[in-house]
């Protein structure tokens, strides 16, 4: 129940004027607005806004109190309709990622810690054993063998340059896990991207292919609001999430060896291979860096067949590409998603 001195009122996020009070009150929490966020709430006290908090995919962010009004029940009102506004939409499996200082707080809400980070961050979630649960659902897929690698990929779209690093992976290997990262960041939708994979690669016998889900956390998933720096923020980022592979994910399907292609272009992507070579031998899963594929000189990249794409020029990525992937852009799914390339390429020039 929320006493009648308090008025919780949904914030329009295209509203510049509603958002002014929001980034104010983040700025004097010490955090900064995430762009990605679907929808924000407010609790205002006589027309001041004194909480705010924000809701992404399955997760909560943004969450920020006044500092007068800390250490009472705003913050349970807050995190509670947020909830509801979860349950409503149709999610049941909320996570957070918080401060270390705000765990307690969460906890008290019935939310539980996946993973941390010292001085870091706190990965949460409203369920004791959500991960328990994914963890009983990926050992079915075990399999024996002195070799057991993995790889870890977006596939967005899939390229010969991930043909070539899966191909060569299978080769040396007993089983191969594929995980298929499952954020809707992607251009390319999930079911999509993994569609375009298992046609790509049916003729090696050697794989099995996952859904990424909930505990592989991508760059683009990661919420950094909460840390100033944004090189720290990957840095913590790279961590949590090498720490819960290693830790559950390699250690429930008996994975040995990691496998990551060479990144050449993307510093962020780069950083975060060197930092696998130092965290999961802790656990011990070897990290094999691969040279990626090049044609005429030039490296293969999903990016550069997505640039192709925006710019119109389909049969260019034909050399690319494997049949299969060139024969889903054809399709009238493929034509969907080329469709809204290009057009959020026009938005943004606009």
């Amino acid at each position: 129940m929320v006493p009648n001195k308090y008025q919780i009122e949904k914030i329009d996020i295209n509203n510049e004027i509603a958002m002014k009070k929001v980034l104010k009150l983040l700025k004097k929490e010490e955090l900064s607005m995430d762009s990605t966020i679907e929808e924000m709430l407010g609790i205002f006290y006589e027309e001041k806004l004194i909480a705010t908090g924000g809701i992404k995919g399955n997760t909560l962010r943004c969450i920020a109190v006044d500092k007068d009004y800390q250490g009472g029940k705003i913050f349970n009102i807050l995190i509670g309709e947020l909830i509801k506004i979860q349950y409503h939409n149709g999610v049941n499996d909320i996570f957070v990622f918080t401060k270390p200082s705000a765990q307690k707080s969460f906890e008290n809400l019935g939310f539980y810690v996946v993973e941390k980070i010292k001085n870091g961050v706190a990965l949460m979630e409203n369920r004791p054993d959500g991960l328990k649960k994914y963890l009983d659902r990926l050992s079915k897929d075990k399999r024996i063998g002195e070799r057991i690698s993995s790889i870890v990929m977006n596939g967005n779209p899939f390229t010969l340059g991930h043909r070539y690093l899966i191909e060569k992976v299978a080769g040396e290997s007993d089983y191969l896990h594929i995980f298929v990262l499952s954020s809707e960041e992607s251009s390319f939708p999930y079911e999509a991207r993994k569609k375009m994979i298992i046609q790509g690669t049916k003729d090696i016998k050697n794989l099995i292919i996952h859904k990424g889900g909930d505990y592989i956390i991508s760059n683009s998933t990661f919420p950094s609001y909460f840390i100033k720096e944004k090189t720290e923020a990957v840095k913590i980022h790279t961590i949590l999430d090498l720490k819960i592979f290693g830790k559950y994910i390699a250690s429930c399907l008996g994975i040995n060896i990691r496998y990551v292609g060479h990144e050449p272009y993307c510093p962020i992507t780069n950083e975060y291979n060197q930092t696998m070579k130092k965290i999961l031998p802790k656990y011990g899963v070897m990290v094999e860096e691969i040279p990626r594929k090049a044609i005429e000189g030039r490296y293969i990249s999903a990016s550069r067949v997505r640039e192709l794409i925006d710019k119109g020029k389909i049969e260019k990525i034909k050399s690319l590409v494997p049949k299969s992937t060139y024969d889903f852009l054809l399709s009238q799914e493929g034509k969907k998603v080329i469709n809204k390339i290009q057009r959020k390429s026009l938005d943004r020039r606009h």
